[in-house]
């Protein structure tokens, strides 16, 4: 996957660094975000978060052909989110909440 994204002049810059979740998750955490953080690689979203009518819908699009073909590239992306204050530092939290219940991959593939 690197060589081919190095081939069309693409450097992800800090793949190695962060090469797994739990780095990510610990990036986060030392960049400040203490109260919360979470990782998912798009796969991961893609089968967990989106809903069976809405995959149809996209399933629709013939945006690929090869579904293996996406699923491995969806595993090398991954959304990482976290925050600073809210309900842990006694500021009420509740934009925050909807965050929390999200399914968070567990794996450390990334």
């Amino acid at each position: 996957m690197i060589s081919n994204l190095a081939a069309r002049g693409i450097q992800l810059q800090t793949l190695n660094q962060y090469a797994t979740l739990g780095l990510q998750r610990d990036r986060l955490r030392n960049a400040g975000f203490t109260s919360a953080q979470g990782a998912a690689d798009i796969d991961f979203i893609w089968e967990k978060w989106i809903g069976e009518e809405e995959k149809e819908r996209v399933g629709g699009l013939e945006m690929l052909d090869e579904i293996e073909e996406w699923r491995l590239l969806a595993r090398h992306y991954c959304v990482a989110w976290g925050w600073r204050g809210g309900e842990d530092a006694g500021e009420g939290g509740s934009e925050f909440e909807a965050w929390r219940g999200l399914k968070e991959e567990q794996n450390e593939a990334a």
